[in-house]
């Protein structure tokens, strides 16, 4: 009996079967198929058996039959498999749909012609037409003109690097919109191998129009960081610069295309290890903003900043102020500050000072009186006159102190002349070398023929003595040299530093100057602003007059005293005395002449002070005149008017309550125009003359004055008033 084995090898089973026998070849739509299919396969059989004399038996067609069924299960089992494999292809159809048209980006298929072959729903709705219309239709067309040369460079740089190539175009829609679109093409080929360019189409819009916004937002925050006049920079973790703005560069003299990208303290050396590196990098440690203002004194960047460092996220960013000019005028501030505290200390001083001067001159002018009285009264012979003579003399040396305390206040009054002021120093010199001490070498340096000015030499004398003075003191015992110099100078030379009265300002455009220089113990810093006060000195008590009678003569003559001076290594005092445009002569005073006048009749005092009204007409009484009192300007003008025709003259204090000396003055010339006035006061006759205006007296008293003085101003005044 022939195989089944054997019927296949001999082809005895039908083609059809054949191909059935193969699984997966196709599906077997029904059983009726495999009968008709078996039926015809019998006959065959039938027919070759005939031919060839070799009929199957009934067992052998039923092997067929059974071998046939069990092809038909496995058929069964491959039609199965076929079913859910064409369920999957279906279910991957419809996901593929979902991946690929429905996509959030735009897919195209364009062949080598540049024509599109195939688009899904999202390229044709970010186009805005049907993918029908995309189809045979060329990208390019899509592309906005100015465009268009960037994606055929992206094309060919596929074509030449085999990689995907990106690009940024803009893509038109109907009616000329357009919007902006990032392309990302590689290459493929198609089911035929024939090459194609894949594109994948985003719209990116919103992208460019936010980039646009920063970059509008970048452009502006540059040109508001290039218009303000700090210095902004930005640093990196590393201290790399990272932004160098338009001050930045005016004030560093640095182009930022030499700054940016480089390390800041490789480019500015000048502050490595500096406070600048130090806190900056604090505050990158400590992400903590910090402000601090230095005095940077290396070249070329020689200023003082102010600085601000901030912590940001690429690292730092710092405000730089320059602020020279803010701490000179702050400098200046505080100097005129200080100015003002001592002008007003200074005023303060010389109110206390005149206040106690010319109280102390009245009480002396009751002591100087009474001893004077006494002694005048006491026999020739009297032991007690020596003794009084000598409280006098300590009375008139007392008199000195309160004068020179008016003297530190400018309070002046002696006459002036024109005079050469190196010579009046050669003949004041003699007398002042011989107090000089031995260890001491005096050298001159006097400008002949020297400048003219007006002066009094006494006064000049009196300044020269105490810097000498005061110089000498200073060296001590050591052998030391001082230097005295005498020369003209202008009044920009005039040093601004150190300069007393702190109010002064020149008046004349050249002066003199009178330097004195020592190479002594100096004084500190802290002194120096009080060794013009009175009584402050640094050498031992009971000094400290010297200095400012200096400074009141010099306030007197208008003039300025400077002071230079370091510890231990020296000090130089300099007066300067203004030198007139027009040197001018002034009358010198008429010498004190004793005339004959008769000394009898009527004289009316008045002081408001009982003691001084007391002594003062004991005086007058001891000099032979009847004394009218009055205890102030009121009553010493009732009294005038009682006794206008008996006066001869007049003596009237100026500080009194009621009516002053001036008021007093101005009342009695209202009743007798040529009445003869003379003023006294504790106060110096400058001070006095400032309450001047239209009506003078004929002359002045200071207190304390004794017999002598008051004598021959009375007489005096009474010979003037004759003529």
């Amino acid at each position: 009996m022939v195989k089944n084995d054997e019927h296949k090898k001999q082809g005895l089973i039908p083609s059809d079967l054949r191909v059935l026998s193969k699984p997966g070849s196709f599906r077997v739509k029904s059983l009726g198929m495999l009968r008709r299919l078996a039926e015809k396969f019998l006959k065959e059989t039938d027919a070759s058996a005939t031919g060839s004399n070799d009929a199957l038996s009934s067992e052998e067609s039923r092997r067929v039959i059974g071998e046939l069924q069990e092809q038909q299960k496995e058929l069964e089992l491959q039609n199965d498999e076929l079913k859910s494999a064409q369920e999957d292809l279906e279910s991957l159809h419809e996901r593929y749909f979902d991946l690929y048209d429905l996509a959030p980006v735009g897919y195209l298929t364009i062949a080598e012609n540049g024509f599109i072959l195939e688009a899904n729903f999202t390229a044709a709705y970010l186009l805005n037409v049907t993918r029908k219309d995309l189809k045979r239709r060329t990208l390019s067309r899509y592309i906005l003109k100015d465009d268009q040369d960037i994606y055929y460079v992206a094309q060919k740089q596929l074509l030449g690097k085999r990689e995907a190539q990106t690009c940024e175009v803009r893509l038109i829609r109907p009616k000329g919109r357009t919007f902006w679109a990032h392309l990302e093409t590689t290459l493929s080929r198609d089911e035929n191998g024939k090459r194609v360019y894949r594109v994948v189409l985003s719209d990116i819009s919103n992208r460019k129009k936010n980039e646009a916004a920063l970059q509008q937002l970048h452009r502006q925050n540059q040109e508001i960081l290039d218009s303000i006049t700090d210095a902004f920079i930005s640093l990196t973790d590393d201290l790399t610069v990272s932004y160098f703005n338009t001050a930045a560069e005016r004030i560093f003299n640095r182009k930022r295309t030499d700054i940016v990208g480089r390390n800041l303290f490789d480019v500015f050396p000048e502050g490595k290890g500096s406070i600048f590196e130090e806190n900056y990098k604090k505050v990158i440690l400590t992400k903590t903003a910090m402000s601090f203002q230095v005095d940077f004194t290396v070249p070329p960047y020689e200023n003082w900043y102010d600085v601000r460092v901030y912590p940001s996220a690429e690292g730092i960013t710092i405000y730089i102020q320059i602020i020279t000019e803010r701490k000179k005028a702050e400098e200046e501030a505080t100097r005129l500050e200080a100015m003002k505290q001592q002008i007003q200390k200074a005023e303060s001083l010389g109110r206390m000072a005149g206040a106690i001067a010319h109280h102390f001159n009245n009480k002396l002018h009751v002591v100087k009186g009474y001893l004077e009285y006494t002694i005048y009264n006491l026999p020739a012979g009297d032991s007690g006159r020596h003794n009084l003579s000598i409280a006098l003399e300590e009375a008139e040396k007392a008199a000195e102190v309160s004068k020179m305390m008016l003297t530190y206040l400018g309070q002046v009054s002696e006459e002036r002349e024109v005079l050469e002021i190196s010579e009046v120093c050669q003949k004041i010199l003699p007398l002042i070398e011989v107090t000089i001490p031995e260890n001491v070498t005096l050298e001159k340096d006097l400008q002949l023929p020297g400048a003219m000015i007006e002066a009094n030499a006494l006064q000049i004398q009196q300044i020269l003595t105490n810097l000498l003075t005061n110089a000498w003191e200073a060296v001590g015992g050591d052998q030391s040299t001082i230097y005295l110099t005498v020369k003209t100078v202008s009044s920009a030379d005039i040093p601004l530093s150190g300069r007393y009265p702190l109010d002064w300002h020149p008046r004349e455009s050249s002066y003199v100057c009178l330097e004195v220089k020592d190479k002594g113990c100096g004084i500190a810093e802290k002194d120096i602003k009080e060794i013009f006060s009175p009584f402050f000195s640094t050498k031992f008590t009971g000094r400290g007059l010297g200095l400012p009678v200096v400074l009141g003569l010099t306030k007197a003559h208008g003039g300025v005293a400077t002071v230079e001076s370091t510890p231990h290594l020296g000090s130089v005092f300099r007066v300067f005395l203004p030198i007139p445009a027009e040197v001018i002569t002034q009358a010198t005073a008429k010498p004190i002449k004793i005339v004959d006048v008769d000394e009898s009749g009527k004289i009316l005092l008045a002081d408001d002070d009982e003691k001084i009204l007391k002594v003062t007409g004991v005086m007058l009484s001891t000099l032979g005149y009847t004394v009218l009192k009055a205890r102030d300007g009121v009553e010493a003008v009732e009294v005038f008017r009682q006794h206008r025709d008996e006066i001869r003259l007049v003596i009237s204090d100026v500080a009194m309550p009621r009516m002053n000396g001036w008021e007093t003055l101005h009342a009695l010339r209202q009743i007798m125009p040529g009445v003869p006035v003379i003023l006294a006061s504790g106060f110096s006759e400058e001070k006095v003359m400032e309450g001047f205006q239209v009506e003078s007296p004929q002359a002045f008293l200071g207190k304390p004055y004794g017999f002598k003085l008051l004598r021959q101003t009375i007489r005096r005044t009474l010979q003037e008033t004759k003529e």
